[in-house]
Parts: C-alpha cells; structure tokens; sequence
C-alpha cells in the first residue's frame, strides 16, 4: 500500500509538472491555450458537420460558461462564426473563418517547431512510446473520471 501512495505521489508530481509547463510557458503567443485549442478542433473537423458548443465543451471539458465566454471571444476576433441550425433553431454550429484558420496554422507552426526540437531531444523512437504511453494515460485517466464523476 505505501508502495502504491509513493507511485501515486510521483505520477501526481510529473503530472503537474507536465501541465505547469504547457500552461505556465506561452507555447501560444497571439491567443490562449484554449483559443487554440478550440480553433484546432474546429479545423480538424471542417469537412465534418459543424461542431456546437455542447461538441466543444464535451471535447474540451471546459464549463458552459467557459466556453461560452471562449466562443464570444473567438467571434469577436473573426476566428469563428456561429450559425443556427436549420434542424434545431436553439442550437449554434460553429464555424472556422478564413481568418481563425490562418491565425490557428500560424500558433501551429510555432507549437510544431517545439514539438520537432523535444523529437529531437528525446528521439524517434522515445517520442513516439512517449506519445503512445500518454494516449493510453489520458484513456484510462478519462475512464476513471467517469467511473467517479457520473453525469
């Protein structure tokens, strides 16, 4: 048992590390974090149908309030669009503008251009376990909370 609370301890000290980092360092420079990450969500499902911000919140797990604030935002800036929908006139489809498009890509370089060096740093084939590793963490992590948090 104490084995198992000192492997906690230390998972739960990398883990915030790890996000003290992402969140702590501007790996973003002309937006926020999660700016970013909704317009990159956004993109990757532009030949989709449109998200909504319920989509959005359940992909991000932001508040409604969060993410209502984020999309006002966004539009604000010209990155999004919202359009009703002819199904269902309460609901909002978010739309990716020309212009969140570009501004995305442009943070995306930049982020890309890190990711390359830590490649590098790490090599090949540590990043890629690493990658993997963190995919199944971040599965079974999302497993847990729902076995904890049932909505």
């Amino acid at each position: 048992m104490q084995n198992q609370n000192k492997t906690a301890d230390l998972l739960l000290d990398a883990w915030l590390r790890l996000s003290s980092s992402l969140w702590n360092t501007r790996i973003v420079n002309t937006m926020t974090f999660n700016e970013a990450h909704v317009l990159g969500i956004l993109l990757r499902h532009q030949e989709q149908e449109p998200l909504t911000a319920t989509d959005l919140i359940r992909r991000t797990r932001l508040l409604k309030s969060q993410m209502n604030k984020l999309l006002t935002t966004l539009e604000d800036k010209g990155f999004i669009e919202r359009e009703r929908s002819e199904q269902d006139k309460r609901m909002f489809r978010i739309i990716l503008t020309d212009e969140g498009r570009s501004a995305y890509l442009a943070e995306h370089a930049g982020v890309t251009a890190i990711m390359e060096k830590l490649i590098t740093k790490l090599g090949e084939e540590k990043a890629f376990s690493l990658t993997r590793d963190l995919n199944e963490v971040c599965g079974a992590l999302d497993d847990v909370l729902s076995d904890n948090c049932p909505n």
